[in-house]
């Protein structure tokens, strides 16, 4: 189970873009109140539970009659305790105490934290979901057809008895990678569900490099700062050194 964490100043966590494509994703979900400060806005969880619930086509997931507008601090917990209970831990993951207490009392930056964990979780569910409606319409079972054209070869009459060459990969003409891609996916070669899961484990791998990649140079940033400050203080140094004084 996921546990969503909070760090010293959680707006360095983010990057610009990062931040302005998680803004527009909200604008876009129709929400019962205005949202002129997110911190605040979503403090007592009721937008959120909106946001779940028009996000997520899996029924009874959220209940929106359970969670009431609040501005005392006791009902705020109350209504992110439920939905910690009943929605997030269905998700795949779960805030701590002290995640819940900083949303409540709206610290700047925890809310979008919270915010991009439960739009990831979303995605994934509604993934999932999708995938066992094409199972179930599929009948389940794993026909010829579905198995990828070199298996489909090596069960056959002429392939059988032949050995496959496990030591080498598979030999690509120079194609453009994009092309291959949607080749094999419009092909009957690799089962669809199969390329649609592949897809989105790349579209996550490619989230988290992206993440990473911001957050290495933010590090940089802070090192160049920080090699600034070394030669400003060593410069002081000499002009405070009496003259003649060897090191």
């Amino acid at each position: 189970m996921e546990q969503v964490k909070t760090t010293g100043n959680d707006m360095d966590d983010f990057d610009d873009a990062e931040l302005e494509e998680l803004y527009s994703w909200i604008d876009g979900i129709p929400l019962s109140r205005p949202k002129r400060n997110i911190a605040r806005d979503f403090s007592d969880g009721v937008l959120v539970a909106e946001l779940v619930r028009h996000c997520c086509s899996q029924k009874g997931l959220v209940d929106l009659h359970n969670y009431t507008g609040a501005n005392s601090t006791n009902k705020k917990e109350e209504n992110w305790r439920l939905m910690n209970r009943k929605v997030f831990t269905k998700l795949g993951f779960e805030l701590g105490d002290d995640v819940m207490r900083d949303v409540i009392t709206a610290k700047p930056g925890v809310i979008e934290k919270v915010l991009m964990m439960l739009r990831t979780k979303l995605n994934r569910a509604e993934w999932e979901l999708k995938k066992q409606t094409q199972k179930s319409k599929g009948g389940g079972g794993k026909k010829e057809s579905d198995k990828p054209e070199a298996d489909q070869y090596m069960g056959s009459p002429r392939g059988k008895g032949m050995k496959q060459d496990t030591t080498r990969g598979p030999d690509y003409p120079s194609i453009p990678k994009h092309k291959i891609i949607r080749s094999i996916a419009e092909s009957d070669a690799v089962p669809r569900i199969l390329f649609e899961e592949k897809e989105q484990e790349c579209l996550a791998k490619d989230e988290t490099i992206r993440i990473l990649e911001a957050k290495i140079h933010r590090m940089e940033h802070l090192i160049h700062l920080k090699d600034v400050r070394i030669d400003d203080l060593q410069n002081r140094l000499e002009t405070m050194r009496p003259t003649g004084v060897r090191r």
